[in-house]
């Protein structure tokens, strides 16, 4: 290289970026390296804290009293996996020896700084936490996060609330069923199915009598989940009164007392097939002698559908069965009837419909 060429600017600068460039891809490679590292050492000790914590809740929930170990600051989010993984299957209750720990570790005034700050994910998990150590205190530390425009914070929130004090959340959560269109109605149900019947059953009930007939189906649903007797008499009222053919299927689907058959009978000849068919399910699942004459009567019913769900509740009465609809088959003079029962015959045949008890 000439003289010229080794001081030309061009290629120095040349030289010098390139020296940079490679530089700088050293150091991002070692940053990476060094980050990668970090979370390793994160997880490694995030597994011993569980580990740790596993040892001394999971074995023995109520067990003789034993020193419990100190539980530091690095080792809370583990602690806290454990925490809330073991106050699962206890359905929002707790043990002498869980709030034992809670006491001695100092878990409470650990966490209610985590509230507001955090990842959304450490936020959360410390709002399960803060409920499973049952302060009363707390409740209203809490409240407001139940109208948090988050769905998964405020349905978060619901539970929560509902594992502090059941009485006072249930007027808190249940009102907000109906206004609250983005909660999802299995965190709805689970949340309904951790708190006894007779802390929800009124308050749900009045609410589903109140409803419209946008949200009624969905409470009655709820209702019915959490307590079928309380669910009677509601579903009574809405037989008697609905004109919706949506909540008058939901009350159908839900019923659970012969007794009230009655309401169900005059339904199938409804003038809208999608009751029919309901109406002919419900027979076939509590109907009594006498309700087979009526479902026999379906069987030539304009809608297939209809048809076909009245020759399924005839096999699945234990007074018909089988042989009784194969020899109804045969003596029906209707060839759509004849039809539709060798059908469901068929299925039966094929393991797709249950044998009748």
């Amino acid at each position: 290289m000439s003289l010229t060429h080794s001081t030309d600017p061009v290629y120095l600068f040349a030289f010098w970026l390139g020296v940079g460039v490679s530089a700088l891809a050293l150091l991002m490679m070692l940053l990476i390296l060094l980050l990668r590292e970090i979370v390793l050492h994160r997880e490694r000790a995030h597994a011993r804290a569980v580990a740790l914590w596993r040892q001394v809740i999971v074995p023995h929930p109520d067990p003789e009293p034993s020193a419990i170990p100190q539980l530091a600051s690095r080792d809370l989010a583990g602690f806290l996996e454990v925490w809330n993984a073991v106050h699962e299957p206890l359905r929002g209750q707790t043990t002498s020896f869980l709030a034992r720990i809670a006491s001695e570790v100092g878990l409470e005034r650990r966490l209610l700084p985590r509230l507001s700050r955090g990842t959304f994910h450490s936020r959360l998990v410390t709002m399960i936490a803060i409920g499973h150590v049952k302060n009363p205190e707390n409740f209203e530390r809490l409240r407001k996060f139940i109208d948090d425009r988050n769905p998964t914070v405020s349905l978060c929130a619901a539970r929560t609330l509902m594992h502090i004090d059941p009485a006072r959340a249930v007027s808190q959560f249940v009102p907000r069923i109906v206004s609250r269109g983005d909660w999802s109605q299995g965190s709805i149900a689970s949340i309904l199915a951790e708190t006894s019947a007779e802390q929800v059953t009124q308050e749900l009930s009045g609410v589903t009598l109140q409803a419209n007939v946008e949200i009624a189906p969905r409470l009655v649903r709820f209702l019915a989940g959490v307590s079928p007797e309380a669910a009677e008499p509601v579903i009574r009222k809405m037989l008697g009164s609905a004109t919706d053919e949506r909540l008058i299927s939901a009350c159908l689907q839900v019923m659970t007392n012969r007794n009230d058959l009655d309401c169900v009978r005059p339904l199938l000849s409804h003038e809208r097939w999608h009751v029919r068919m309901q109406a002919a399910v419900t027979l076939g699942r509590l109907g009594v002698p006498g309700d087979d004459q009526r479902l026999i009567a379906l069987l030539t019913d304009r809608q297939w559908w209809v048809r076909y769900r009245a020759a399924q509740a005839l096999l699945k009465l234990d007074f018909v069965g089988r042989h009784t609809l194969a020899g109804l088959r045969e003596a029906h003079a209707d060839a759509y009837a004849r039809d539709i029962i060798g059908h469901v015959l068929k299925e039966q045949e094929m393991g797709l419909v249950p044998q009748a008890a």
